[in-house]
């Protein structure tokens, strides 16, 4: 795997000096955080696969506050607590909270070597997981949130159990649950499709389930439902939101007892593995009385929740590329880079259709380009990308800017000095940027 990145965040200078050396030497790559403000913005910025974190950091409110926040929102990072001498309840309480681990002040090299040797390994194991399974999930992107999202597929795959997949309009929850067919034991069936919302709801009932011959005027002849023809496969109910009450009463009984009846029927077994997903929170549903509350616990034994693009936004240049050589293969066009403009532009973007959004905007303005790269002008081809461009270009340049030279600050452990050589500008000048650009660095400790 890629070298493996620890953060060691402590307050104690020279207890960071001696564990950042130690773990250097290892062949690890090593990044200190004085303060909680300085952990949290490496944590924005820079991958990180463990952190090393003292529990009072500088009080042992701040530590565990800082832990309930990693837990939330960088849940594939490992933390490894420091405690103090005589501080093992607070530890032990730690490891409850979501830590993986904990080791005691003052640390033994070899002891502290073993659990990041340990850590490492899982790591490598997970990754190789993740790898194999990529290709069938295929869905693109590496951010924590979608490596959550990732994990959980490949878990839910493995249970034989309804799921239910939510999240915006699209950003992907088809994908995900064509993902969980292809890696369970039903792989080698097809999965059936159904999208709740293009249904009539006169029809519904016959659709799903099917009916008998004269069942009903103008039933000439038997008709097979969705249910029958998945018999002993996986069916993908989307928008399940836009289900009748009427079907709800059905579908339970098809989950609870594995039974379907056609219309003029009878009652008849089948073996179905249910995954539904759905844009609208079902919670106001069913407070409204249009969604059956006991419906939505057998449909949702397993949640899958998929963030917007907005909220990972570590993707959004790895999709657009994708996106490009997909286009550019496709109609057997020569593949364009992005200009750095056009990479910020992309970035400052709310994408409020989400991967939808960004793969038509890329597509339109690989279209009506006639360089052999992608401008911002390129993109101005969508009325509604043309308002305030000035503006909106001068705000994603700005955060360009300022996201490139924290991220040079963070590989430099936050040094002004070394961070002005690497880019070849003058310390005094980069100084002023990180004023203008609100850049929160500390001291300089070269």
């Amino acid at each position: 795997m890629n070298l493996t990145r620890i953060l060691i965040a402590d307050d104690d200078v020279y207890f960071c000096k001696l564990v950042s050396d130690l773990l250097t030497k290892e062949g690890y790559d090593t990044i200190v955080a004085y303060t909680p403000d300085e952990c949290r913005t490496i944590l924005q910025t820079s991958k990180v696969h463990i952190l090393m974190l003292d529990m009072c950091y500088p009080v042992l409110s701040e530590g565990f506050e800082l832990l309930e926040e990693v837990h939330e929102k960088y849940p594939g990072i490992v933390v490894l607590m420091i405690s103090g001498e005589g501080n093992i309840s607070d530890a032990v309480k730690a490891v409850k909270n979501g830590a993986s681990d904990f080791i005691e002040k003052p640390i033994s090299s070899e002891h502290l070597l073993l659990k990041i040797r340990g850590f490492r390994t899982r790591f490598e194991l997970e990754r190789k997981i993740v790898d194999l399974s990529r290709t069938a999930i295929g869905m693109i992107g590496d951010s924590p949130q979608l490596q959550k999202v990732y994990s959980d597929i490949i878990r839910a795959a493995q249970f034989d159990c309804p799921v239910l997949i939510t999240g915006e309009t699209g950003v992907g929850k088809e994908l995900a649950a064509h993902a969980i067919h292809r890696l369970s034991k039903l792989r080698d069936k097809n999965i059936v499709n159904i999208n709740c919302s293009a249904i009539p709801k006169d029809l519904f009932e016959a659709e799903l389930f099917g009916y008998e011959q004269g069942a009903f005027t103008g039933a000439q002849t038997a008709h097979k439902g969705y249910f029958e023809f998945a018999n002993n496969s996986t069916v993908f109910l989307d928008e399940i939101s836009e289900l009748p009450v009427e079907a709800q009463v059905k579908l339970l009984r098809v989950i609870a007892e594995g039974e379907i009846q056609k219309i003029g029927g009878r009652v008849q077994k089948v073996y179905i593995r249910l995954i539904s997903a759905t844009n609208t929170g079902l919670d106001a549903m069913i407070t409204a009385g249009k969604f059956r509350e006991d419906l939505y616990y057998r449909l949702s034994t397993i949640i899958i929740d998929i963030p917007p693009l907005r909220q990972r936004r570590d993707d959004i240049i790895p999709l657009a590329t994708h996106f490009i050589i997909d286009f550019c293969n496709r109609n057997k066009l020569q593949p364009k880079s992005l200009t750095p403009q056009a990479l910020a532009w992309l970035l400052e973007q709310e994408w409020k259709g989400n991967v939808r959004e960004l793969r038509n905007v890329i597509e339109r303005a690989l279209v009506f380009s006639h360089n052999d790269h992608l401008t911002v002008a390129d993109f101005m081809h969508d009325p509604s990308y043309t308002q305030d461009t000035d503006l909106s270009l001068r705000n994603a340049l700005q955060n360009f800017e300022k996201t490139y030279i924290e991220n040079h600050l963070i590989a430099n452990e936050m040094s002004v000095s070394r961070t002005a050589e690497v880019l070849n500008i003058d310390k005094s000048n980069l100084s002023k940027k990180l004023k203008a650009l609100g850049i929160r660095h500390g001291d300089d400790r070269d």
